[in-house]
């Protein structure tokens, strides 16, 4: 059987946020915790540049570095406002800056082998009106469950029934995993109820639960993950969360998107699809291969990051073809995003 795998990557893919520090400090002045607070006020499209120390002063530090992963300076926040940088030998910080915004620094990171984890609040300028807060619903601790109810004497019904499942979808187990050098420990737990508390991570340091399908009632599930981090990290708790299926439903999309929004073509962005029952998805970028993606992340996400650097001023198209899984019943698609490089 077929595994269905969604990689929820930690720290390297959420290990930073750059977040408006008025909105962030007047929710937490209302009881809000601090993670749902920095989601909240989350900035997308941030400009972040990595910085070394060297001879006394900060540098800025080229983006074909080897001592840097990814090979990208600057980067802009994504639309969860994140950004991360893996870096080697030395002392580095990051400069933060956005239109509106007075520029910030993080701390200090010293290599080898640190991930850039120092979140970044952005001080809004006089008249920079405030950005709207975003839906951050999820992070919110779920309700108690109910009390168990007796189970009927007959098979109820409904807009959603899949009671024949098991010939019409494919009931594979959906692999959550985390990865992280920084990660301490990972609880996970399915719908608000704990099934998992993983301590120790796998020989190729993934913490990982297996949910089999056949094992879900119909309807929508929520996999959470909260991630604990060792001490020398000094990063609070972090909760991501996958929603599944059942039987997942025969969708995938229409277009392909970009985090951030593309804009002028100037910055590197994200491209990406969300389907399902999907072998892989291939990436093109004026028909020439730029990439291919196997694995979710935990966002549901197949996606290449795409540098419009080189380009020409123009029009451009980002394809993605996506091969479904042979027993799905669906055909091949291939979806498209179109942006423009300004001169």
């Amino acid at each position: 059987m077929v595994a269905a795998l969604a990689v929820l990557a930690l720290p390297q893919v959420a290990s930073a946020t750059v977040y408006d520090k008025q909105l962030y400090d007047g929710m937490v002045g209302d009881g809000s915790t601090p993670e749902l607070a920095r989601c909240v006020s989350a900035l997308e499209g941030a400009r972040v540049s990595l910085e070394r120390y060297v001879d006394g002063y900060f540098v800025s530090v080229s983006f074909d570095d080897s001592a840097i992963a990814p090979n990208t300076n600057p980067q802009h926040t994504d639309e969860d406002g994140n950004f991360s940088w893996e870096v080697g030998d030395g002392d580095y910080r990051v400069s933060v800056t956005n239109i509106g915004y007075w520029r910030s620094y993080s701390g200090i990171v010293s290599g080898p082998g640190a991930v850039i984890s120092e979140d970044v609040a952005l001080k809004r300028r006089p008249g920079t009106p405030a950005p709207e807060p975003r839906d951050c619903s999820d992070l919110v601790e779920p309700e108690p469950e109910p009390a168990p109810q007796p189970e009927p004497d007959h098979d109820p019904k409904g807009n959603d029934d899949d009671s024949d499942a098991q010939s019409t979808c494919l009931l594979r187990p959906v692999n959550a995993r985390v990865r992280g050098s920084s990660v301490r420990q990972v609880v996970f737990s399915l719908d608000g109820r704990v099934i998992k508390r993983v301590r120790r991570p796998h020989e190729d340091g993934v913490f990982g639960v297996t949910v089999e399908r056949t094992t879900l009632p119909r309807g929508k599930h929520v996999l959470r993950a909260k991630v604990y981090f060792v001490r020398a990290a000094h990063r609070d708790p972090e909760l991501l969360r996958l929603a599944i299926r059942r039987c997942p439903e025969r969708i995938s999309s229409d277009v392909v998107k970009a985090s951030p929004r593309v804009g002028c073509g100037t910055h590197s962005f994200f491209a990406w699809v969300r389907a399902h029952r999907v072998r892989k998805v291939f990436f093109t970028l004026d028909g020439r291969k730029i990439g291919s993606d196997s694995v979710a992340d935990w966002r549901g996400r197949y996606g290449v990051t795409v540098n419009p650097a080189r380009l020409r001023t123009g029009r451009h198209v980002v394809a993605a073809h996506i091969e479904f899984l042979r027993d799905s019943g669906l055909k091949d698609r291939t979806v498209r995003l179109r942006f423009s490089k300004c001169g």
